[in-house]
């Protein structure tokens, strides 16, 4: 009895070292971007993710404290509890027509297609209607304005 059981634990440690060299490779840190792709589009596009992924959560926080508050926007990120910096990206808060915007811009550019990434809380609405998408302005690297379709938040859609 006892060597089937070790038998069992043999295979069963054996096919678990099997499936740890062959399984897929660990999903990036949040905020963190998975290896760049060759396509600039698709960098781009990715860049642009992660900044709008940012900059929705970010709005999320700062209409949360408008409800909460008597209508008062917070007058900085530090009243919603968020650092301006991360390790990635620098955000930045300021009032367009009486409607917040963030902004979310990477910390280094060398190596990128998308500098930074900005939106009014018009966005929140735009997802809701649009099933997680929404709509941010990003600046390129070139200088040039675009506006890129982002999917769904991660908070979103778990």
């Amino acid at each position: 009895m006892n060597s089937r059981w070790n038998r069992a634990v043999r295979v069963a440690l054996a096919a678990a070292l099997m499936a740890g060299c062959h399984g897929e490779k660990p999903a990036p840190k949040s905020g963190e971007l998975p290896p760049a792709p060759k396509d600039p589009e698709a960098q781009a596009h990715q860049e642009a993710e992660l900044l709008g992924h940012d900059v929705f959560e970010t709005l999320d926080l700062v209409m949360s404290f408008k409800s909460s508050h008597m209508g008062q926007l917070p007058k900085s990120l530090r009243d919603i509890g968020l650092d301006t910096l991360t390790r990635e990206t620098v955000r930045r808060l300021s009032v367009q027509d009486e409607a917040p915007q963030v902004t979310s811009a990477f910390r280094q550019t060398d190596d990128r297609r998308v500098t930074a990434c900005r939106a009014t809380s018009d966005i929140l609405e735009e997802a809701s209607l649009n099933g997680g998408e929404y709509t941010v302005r990003c600046t390129l690297r070139s200088g040039d304005e675009v506006g890129f379709k982002v999917g769904a938040s991660p908070r979103q859609k778990s």
